[in-house]
């Protein structure tokens, strides 16, 4: 009898070299086209977070400059356009919270001074500010004061007790002629709400030549609130008991003519609005330069991360002529002529997102980066400087 055997065969090591090649060359082309695809969604992530924040940096930082002067000095016929701070006893420093000044480089910046220290509309800081990188040198700060739309104190009647550390204000029954309200809006909003009304460290400019800032807050009823402004803020900005200095409050005293507690003094006010941007390095992790916003006497709040350069020029009139300055304000100008703000350079560099290292960015293409330039016309100050009102003209 015949038996037919059957014998299966197997690869030979050629073949087996031949498909091992084969899968090899897949694998490494689709790891690339997969690095290829990460390093794009990278570049593009980066890309879009970095102008988003970008975007809400700049747009925050171009509408704080236009309202420079709004309401508040450069409207008010105040001399140099500013307003004259305690010139005794110990100089006024900003940018301050209610705990501390020390902000800028660890330390308070003293207010710009002719022998008086002035708080003017806008406040150049140039080279104030941090290194963030050597080669480039210090970063600017900026400081833009402007009246409160949001709060109209100026409808309130404002009256100080003869010791100049507390005013009273009330609301009137009838509003004065001075108190102008958005349209469709019947009353100001409540000097007590918690939203708008006057808080902790807010600052209030009296007349035109004082500003004070609020250390407490008690309710007298609707439209009524008793507020101190006692000789403890970290600016030094209340000083009550040295009357002889300009732009305190005890100025509004009679020193002549004793005036008894029960006879309070009248005084015209309005809330400001002083803010100051400049950069600082996030206490999370010791390194990430940011860009920081600090209004009045809240706490500073951050705007952007890794923005890691910030400078300033200034237009100015001078002699009838805009003449612009790249390091700080030209010989003979003061803040006082500023019509209009340059942002020279401010410089962002993207972050990294969720669990990428910066090893991991530098191997896909490293950080992306955008730099900002633009001009920003402070609104009220280039009218008034451009078109200077004369005396006795209305």
């Amino acid at each position: 009898m015949r038996r037919n055997s059957n014998s299966s065969h197997g690869f030979t090591l050629i073949e087996m070299s031949i498909s091992a090649a084969i899968g090899l060359a897949l694998i490494t082309a689709a790891a690339q086209l997969y690095s290829k695809a990460l390093t794009v969604s990278m570049v593009t992530s980066q890309r879009a977070q970095l102008q988003q924040d970008f975007r809400a940096a700049t747009n925050l930082l171009q509408r704080d400059i236009s309202m420079a002067g709004a309401g508040a000095l450069g409207q008010q016929g105040l001399a140099n356009n500013a307003v004259g701070l305690p010139n005794t006893g110990i100089k006024p420093v900003y940018p301050c919270s209610l705990t501390t000044c020390n902000y800028i480089n660890g330390a308070p910046v003293a207010y710009p001074s002719s022998g008086t220290p002035l708080m003017y509309s806008i406040i150049p800081g140039p080279s104030f500010g941090i290194t963030v990188n050597a080669a480039a040198g210090p970063t600017d700060i900026i400081t833009i004061v402007s009246a409160d739309v949001n709060l109209q104190l100026n409808c309130y009647t404002a009256s100080i007790d003869n010791t100049g550390t507390v005013v009273t204000f009330t609301l009137p029954a009838v509003l004065p002629s001075t108190c102008v309200l958005p349209p469709g809006v019947a009353a100001p909003a409540d000097i007590n709400n918690a939203v708008v009304g006057l808080q902790k460290g807010d600052m209030v400019m009296f007349g035109t030549n004082a500003v004070g800032v609020v250390t407490s807050i008690t309710s007298c009823g609707v439209g009524c609130a008793v507020v101190s402004f006692a000789a403890s803020d970290p600016g030094h900005i209340n000083q009550p008991g040295i009357p002889g200095s300009t732009g305190n409050l005890a100025q509004f005293v009679s020193t002549t003519v004793p005036t008894p507690a029960s006879t309070p003094i009248p005084v015209a006010a309005v809330r400001v609005l002083v803010v100051t941007y400049y950069l600082d390095i996030s206490p999370s992790d010791g390194v990430t330069p940011r860009l920081m916003r600090i209004q009045n006497g809240q706490l500073p709040a951050p705007v952007a991360e890794n923005v890691v350069y910030l400078k300033f020029t200034y237009d100015v009139i001078q002699n009838g002529t805009v003449t612009t300055n790249q390091a700080s304000l030209p010989p003979g100008t003061s803040p006082n002529m500023i019509t209009k703000v340059n942002i020279a350079h401010m410089s962002m560099r993207s972050q990294g997102r969720d669990n990428w290292s910066r090893s991991t960015l530098s191997k896909y293409g490293g950080f992306e980066g955008l730099d900002f330039q633009t001009s920003i016309a402070a609104r009220n100050l280039t009218s008034l400087q451009e078109y200077p009102i004369s005396a006795g003209s209305n």
